[in-house]
């Protein structure tokens, strides 16, 4: 198929879960997120969801989806589908629900869509590595001081 005839890219979303209701088939994406803070590396991430709105396509196209780090090319994860549109005018939506991913360096990754091969989304997910408080409360030095306790209570 030559370029003109791929579908468009409408949403590429990151969030904690998908609700689609079964009546009315419309999705609810909760807690939408474009960064990771973890507190060492490397780290699994328990779960994920990827919501992907494509239009404009006729007929079936085989559809590529992977996660990236910007500069070792370190694959998180790369799944292949299909996406079938009977008009143009149609919208597909997919849900992928993606568990265990493992992350092995900090920084930018790219979640990328593909369609016939050719990239047709991608969006940043950024992996920032914040070690835990030291023992004792110490404070991170980045980090802003606690604010003082409160007053105690008038008799």
């Amino acid at each position: 198929m030559s370029y003109s005839e791929l579908p468009i890219g409408l949403a590429l979303l990151v969030c904690d879960t998908v609700i689609e209701d079964r009546r009315t088939l419309k999705k609810s994406l909760v807690g939408l997120f474009s960064q990771i803070n973890v507190g060492k590396l490397p780290y699994v991430h328990p779960g994920l969801f990827l919501f992907v709105s494509l239009t404009g396509g006729t007929g079936e196209y085989p559809c590529e989806i992977l996660c990236e780090h910007v500069d070792s090319a370190e694959k998180v994860f790369a799944m292949k589908c299909k996406v079938a549109f009977k008009s143009p005018y149609d919208v597909a939506e997919l849900v992928f629900a993606l568990r265990s991913l493992r992350f092995t360096q900090p920084g930018r990754y790219w979640i990328k869509v593909l369609v016939e091969s050719m990239p047709l989304m991608m969006r940043p997910l950024v992996v920032t590595c914040r070690p835990p408080a030291a023992p004792g409360g110490a404070a991170d030095p980045g980090q802003r001081p606690a604010a003082p306790p409160p007053p105690p209570p008038q008799p």
